[in-house]
């Protein structure tokens, strides 16, 4: 219950798909090619083909997507479809796509969708745990539907370049083992780990994450906060922004106080990032992991407000 109220907390006229420079690379593409007009119900997707440089007519929740996957930006003009589980059919209609995007996991809207336009899904986050290299797959699956070939291939190894890069930048900072988590509440946070896309970032750049607990489809282990003391001598890095009325709750909490990483001062945030996505996501996360640690996490025996 914790994890379903997590994920549902996370969560004009129409502009037509083109390829164009790529929005979260200095590389440009060589080409510039009318595409398929495409809808896009998933995130991951969404900010994916904004770092091609392909604008989709519309894509779902555009609010929560800036708040939550923060860059690449959504740009005016792009329609708003309504939620990435109840998208308004009606409006869809009116845009007329060519294909409508969606996730695996979403497959259970596709025969109402269908209705409208052909739907394609993708596989990022599976069973078999693997969502960074299953990003670089899709990113190519979208590059080939939309002719951004040379985009897609700009986007994957500008993305591994970043990791190497951070890698070596951290190479010789003697990090100590790393929590990354999200505060559900004050007592109950998520913990990424195995299969998450942040583990993949973590292990390229040599890091060691402390928490080594279940983890669900998604990459996230739920557990009280008595849990981030198994590994005494890790950091600490937690997601903002905090849920309403965490950061009083854990000023006061004694149990937050007297974690290791906690009373030692190692503890610090990370800017808001949405926790299931692509290469885009990880990337961004490479940058920020390695400015929280190189700058050291800041001293602190709460988390700030």
């Amino acid at each position: 219950m914790q994890r379903r109220a997590f994920l549902l907390s996370m969560a004009a006229g129409a502009a037509a798909l083109r390829c164009a420079r790529p929005m979260a690379s200095s590389s440009p593409v060589s080409s510039r090619r009318a595409g398929p007009r495409v809808v896009v119900l998933d995130w991951g997707l969404a900010e994916t083909l904004l770092a091609l440089g392909i604008i989709p007519a519309g894509i779902a929740e555009i609010d929560d997507y800036n708040a939550n996957v923060v860059t690449p930006r959504i740009p005016r003009g792009v329609s708003d479809v309504g939620l990435r589980l109840a998208p308004s059919l009606e409006w869809l209609a009116q845009l007329a796509p060519d294909f409508i995007l969606i996730n695996s996991s979403q497959e259970s809207q596709r025969p109402m969708l269908e209705r409208i336009a052909p739907v394609r899904a993708f596989a990022i986050y599976t069973d078999a745990g693997s969502p960074y290299p299953r990003s670089q797959e899709v990113t190519r699956e979208l590059g080939g539907l939309c002719g951004c070939e040379t985009a897609a291939e700009t986007l994957i190894a500008d993305t591994a370049q970043t990791l190497d890069k951070n890698r070596v930048r951290l190479a010789t900072t003697g990090a100590r083992p790393l929590y990354v988590i999200r505060f559900f509440d004050g007592r109950h946070i998520g913990v990424y780990g195995a299969h998450s896309l942040f583990q993949h970032v973590l292990d390229a750049q040599g890091l060691v994450n402390a928490w080594h607990g279940p983890t669900d489809y998604w990459g996230i282990g739920v557990a009280p906060l008595e849990a981030l003391a198994v590994t005494p001598e890790a950091q600490l890095l937690y997601f903002e922004p905090l849920p309403g009325g965490v950061a009083d709750k854990l000023a006061s909490n004694r149990l937050w106080r007297a974690l290791p990483p906690v009373a030692s001062g190692r503890v610090g945030a990370l800017p808001p990032f949405w926790g299931f996505g692509m290469l885009p996501s990880a990337r961004r996360f490479s940058d920020a992991l390695t400015q929280a640690l190189l700058a050291g996490a800041a001293p602190m025996g709460a988390a700030r407000s």
